[in-house]
């Protein structure tokens, strides 16, 4: 008679692995077949469910690959706490082959202008669309208004559904989070750009775009001086996995009348800063300085599934006697002021 009894219990796998274990042994090529002869039946559906069990708000398309015939893509649709698990999908994919490649984006799409889109009983040929283009400088993003000459036919809410998935198209996924800021339409009006117009104006923002730190400087409600010192641009999705927010404060007592620290107190910050950055090294990186009223504080964005590279900041950020607090913060919400 055994001492120790074996108790058998179901492991959960992992959703994303059973999507590609699916894919592997049966999607792939029944998905290359349709996407070869157009013929999809009812794959959409199964795609559709086999995803919602990796996440019910994933959205997918395929398209032509940039190496490959073919190309299955998810979407995130912009969402800063969804994209970390489409990143996890598509870590778990297959290298890419002769037939398919992959992607935790929807990609630009060569032919956007040429495709046509069935809304509200409508065909919108996307060929007809054009633009108003506006660039807010000191964000560094384009504003842009969509017109289609079928608009005024179609509700606003699918209006402006159609417009970000067209945007989408013709810039990529991720191009429209870096480089697009508000979205509207127009039923009427003179708007003349085009979907290459578009493409060459985000193409210019880019290129005059530099990283680079930016430094603001604001009054306190008691009329002291609060200091900022920002990276340029500042944007979650340059680094999607870096979803975990922390917050170091560092006092110091020696400071100036208007409570910024004195040159022999920030000398001491700067030590104090390189020790915890340097600890931390490329797990994550530094966003912005703060420092007013006696308090220095940073902003570090990490990978909150990197356990270990949490402890090792706040590990540094308590030898060198400062405060450490760790929260959740996908979108970089606690920084976006100072974007």
């Amino acid at each position: 008679m055994g001492l120790f009894t074996r108790r058998d219990s179901a492991v959960p796998a992992d959703p994303a692995e059973a999507f590609w274990r699916w894919w592997s042994t049966d999607g792939a090529s029944r998905f290359s077949a349709a996407a070869d002869t157009g013929q999809w039946g009812g794959l959409a559906g199964e795609m559709q469910q086999r995803l919602a069990a990796v996440h019910p708000d994933l959205a997918w398309d395929t398209g032509t690959g940039h190496r490959s015939r073919h190309l299955l893509a998810v979407s995130s649709e912009g969402d800063p706490a969804l994209r970390r698990t489409a990143e996890h999908w598509l870590r778990c994919a297959p290298a890419a082959d002769d037939t398919w490649e992959y992607a935790a984006a929807r990609q630009p799409v060569p032919d956007a202008a040429g495709k046509t889109i069935e809304i509200e009983g409508r065909s919108l040929s996307l060929g007809q669309a054009r633009f108003g283009l506006r660039e807010d400088t000191g964000r560094g993003r384009l504003d842009v208004v969509v017109h289609h000459p079928l608009f005024g036919q179609v509700p606003q809410d699918r209006r402006l559904q159609v417009s970000l998935l067209l945007l989408d198209w013709i810039l990529g996924e991720d191009e429209v989070t870096r480089w697009v800021g508000a979205v509207d339409t127009a039923t009427g009006g003179t708007l003349d750009r085009t979907a290459a117009d578009l493409r060459d104006a985000v193409s210019a923002l880019a290129a005059q775009t530099r990283n680079e730190w930016v430094v603001m400087e604001g009054n306190t409600p008691d009329g002291g001086v609060i200091m900022v010192l920002a990276r340029r641009p500042l944007r979650w999705i340059d680094f999607p996995l870096f979803d975990l927010h922390t917050e170091v404060r560092l006092a110091y007592d020696d400071a100036e009348t208007s409570g910024l620290p004195t040159p022999a107190s920030l000398e001491l910050l700067r030590e104090k800063e390189a020790r915890i950055s340097a600890a931390l090294g490329t797990r994550g990186l530094l966003a912005a300085r703060v420092s007013t009223a006696g308090t220095r504080v940073l902003h570090y964005y990490s990978d909150s599934a990197d356990h270990h590279g949490r402890e090792v900041i706040e590990d540094a950020v308590r030898a060198v006697g400062g405060a450490v607090r760790s929260t959740p913060d996908p979108g970089w919400t606690r920084v976006r002021q100072f974007s």
